[in-house]
């Protein structure tokens, strides 16, 4: 019996050329291969979904070339309060102008990020993975009812309330004596 091919899934390449694109009005679509995202990789636990992009390249009004980029997947990361893994989705949304230096960055509008090129060819791979460590939260928790961590700091009321166990000032005395006997 013939093999069932699934369906082929359009997997972005890493480098293209953004003049051209631009100059085309292109719009890319499809997936950034997870193995092009190291950065991503080291800083979740798992990507758990394909990374899947859309990129428009176009001249805006003001002359500028941009590009769109819309990008998503789901990562596995790590819960800061019960320390398991749990999903979260991750979503990016920026227009970013190309521009071919430092200098020209420079002189991009405050509301425009700057996608430095250099020489012809610009990694897309690496764009979407900014773009998407970007909107990356630092700290992650569980909705509480998922989390497993003891539900002491239920409220925000009660951590302002609690006062520090240890004064600063005891722990540097610890410190001192203990440091004095070799």
């Amino acid at each position: 019996a013939p093999m069932l091919t699934p369906p082929q899934r359009n997997v972005l390449p890493q480098v293209v050329e953004p003049r051209r694109l631009v100059n085309q009005g292109v719009t890319l679509v499809g997936e950034v291969a997870p193995d092009l995202c190291g950065r991503l990789t080291t800083a979740v636990l798992k990507i758990s979904e394909p990374i899947m992009a859309t990129l428009s390249f176009n001249t805006e009004e003001r002359g500028r070339k941009v590009v769109h980029v819309n990008a998503s997947t789901t990562i596995q990361i790590a819960c800061h309060r019960c320390l398991e893994p749990m999903l979260l989705p991750l979503a990016c949304d920026t227009v970013l102008g190309i521009v071919w230096s430092e200098d020209q960055a420079k002189s991009l509008p405050r509301d425009l990020e700057p996608w430095i090129v250099e020489e012809e060819a610009g990694d897309i791979a690496a764009l979407v993975e900014d773009e998407l460590l970007l909107v990356l939260p630092f700290v992650i928790y569980h909705p509480e009812d998922q989390c497993s961590a003891t539900p002491s700091y239920s409220t925000h009321e009660e951590i302002e309330e609690s006062t520090p166990v240890d004064n600063p000032f005891s722990i540097l005395e610890q410190l001192r004596s203990s440091g004095s006997d070799n």
